[in-house]
């Protein structure tokens, strides 16, 4: 039996028509946007803090409160930066959303900013252009300076467009620069870690749309906010927790509610979801592909693999993957990236003046990065094979089945429950 009403209060992109425990945040936003809201210049933000604190959300929220307030329309373009790791790709997206015209890859950058900032000259239109994970493009490569400048060369006096960029990086913002920092209506946000009665306030807001009357307890949800307040402070983190739980609950034999029980269950399985998300949300396809290479050397030969050896057999299997080949300099910047998701750990080796000194990486996680790339498409299941991994051994008896878990399949006589129908959004 399924205690869920809906499992989209739980997904990615879900907002709330009532935004709680962040009144600081949404009010130093609003005062950076009364100046637009008065027929000032359209502001750009740079809000970093910890992934699950609440920076898209708020963000969102704002927008449509500052939309209210004045006659122009605001049109928000996203774009993920990981998926879109350098501004040249960037202004490809754009260019393919915005203008009516093909602007094929080889197409100059100048071409492509000149067409996406005239076609956004529309007295009745503001926008913004929100960039997400903008850590992935590297702290050498923030791309707000480039992005106003193509504003100001090609923009009309009908131009009105906002540059916002989000970061999970809280020391991304250490490397800006200060012609950015100091630019007129440029401003910065940090989100904090929630405390436990705001994870608590999250919480039951969520519980009360996704789960059937009485289908929860309240012990359950202060369980929930006890423990990932502790832990990280992450609103994600905690209704990751909740819905694990009610999946657990929804395959106990006669649970009518989730229990407290069923949370210290699903807590067990935790690491092993978060690992999940992280694999298939925060890495973009290289670091995938590369993480997935060091965790099988590291499952199949219990040993590190060098620097060298991972440039050889990336560029051996991307071709598989769709992706490009990369040069030993860009790859070791992705070990980087996921040295600081700590996926990997490095270890410098030096033998003295005539060995010279190299790197080698492992993984602490190896069994659930393989779980979650076998998961993940038929691509990463055939590499696994090439390496010898052994797939029936990744699976954890004592664990929830994350594939399970995350499809839809246990909860479908639920499923498709109008919003609407909850009252929880205005018809």
């Amino acid at each position: 039996m399924t205690l869920f009403k809906t499992r989209q209060p739980f997904r990615d992109g879900y907002e709330p028509d009532t935004i709680v425990a962040r009144d600081e945040t949404i009010s130093k936003l609003t005062s950076v946007f009364q100046e637009f809201v008065d027929g000032f210049c359209v502001p750009h933000l740079f809000v970093r803090g910890d992934q699950g604190t609440g920076k898209r959300t708020v963000i969102h929220h704002v927008l449509t409160l500052a939309e209210q307030a004045v006659e122009t329309e605001i049109e928000v373009i996203t774009i993920d930066c990981g998926e879109h790791d350098s501004l040249y790709k960037i202004y490809l997206e754009l260019a393919y959303r915005l203008c009516e015209d093909d602007y094929p890859r080889g197409t100059h950058q100048m071409d492509l900013e000149e067409a996406i900032f005239q076609e956004m000259s529309d007295p009745g239109v503001t926008w913004y252009i929100l960039l997400e994970n903008l850590e992935a493009l590297g702290k050498d490569n923030l791309p707000f300076h480039e992005l106003q400048d193509g504003l100001s060369e090609y923009g009309t006096d009908h131009t009105e467009c906002g540059i916002i960029g989000i970061s999970n990086s809280t020391g991304l913002h250490d490397h800006l620069s200060g012609d950015v920092l100091h630019k007129p209506y440029m401003f910065t946000v940090k989100t904090n870690p929630y405390q436990a009665t705001e994870l608590r306030e999250i919480l039951q807001q969520h519980a009360e749309v996704a789960f059937i009357d009485d289908g929860f307890c309240e012990p359950a949800i202060q369980l929930c906010a006890a423990i990932i307040g502790q832990q990280t402070g992450s609103a994600a983190d905690a209704l990751q927790l909740l819905e694990l739980a009610g999946y657990v609950a929804s395959h106990s034999t006669d649970a009518d509610q989730v229990t407290e029980t069923h949370v210290q269950t699903a807590k067990e399985s935790l690491h092993s979801l978060r690992l999940h998300t992280t694999f298939t949300q925060e890495l973009n396809p290289k670091e995938q592909l590369l993480c997935t290479i060091i965790a099988a050397h590291t499952e199949v030969d219990e040993k590190p693999v060098s620097t060298e050896s991972l440039v050889e057999e990336y560029q051996e299997h991307c071709g598989s993957f769709d992706l490009t080949s990369v040069k030993k300099r860009r790859l070791e910047q992705l070990i980087v990236n996921l040295r600081e998701k700590r996926l990997v750990s490095t270890q410098d080796q030096n033998i003295g003046r005539s060995g010279g000194m190299w790197s080698v990486h492992e993984t602490p996680s190896s069994r659930l990065i393989l779980r979650s790339a076998d998961i993940t498409s038929g691509r990463f299941t055939r590499l696994l094979r090439k390496y010898d991994v052994s797939l029936d051994h990744l699976k954890n008896p004592d664990e929830v089945d994350i594939e399970e878990f995350l499809s839809n399949d246990w909860s479908s006589e639920n499923i498709d429950v109008d919003l609407q129908q909850l009252n929880f959004y205005p018809t």
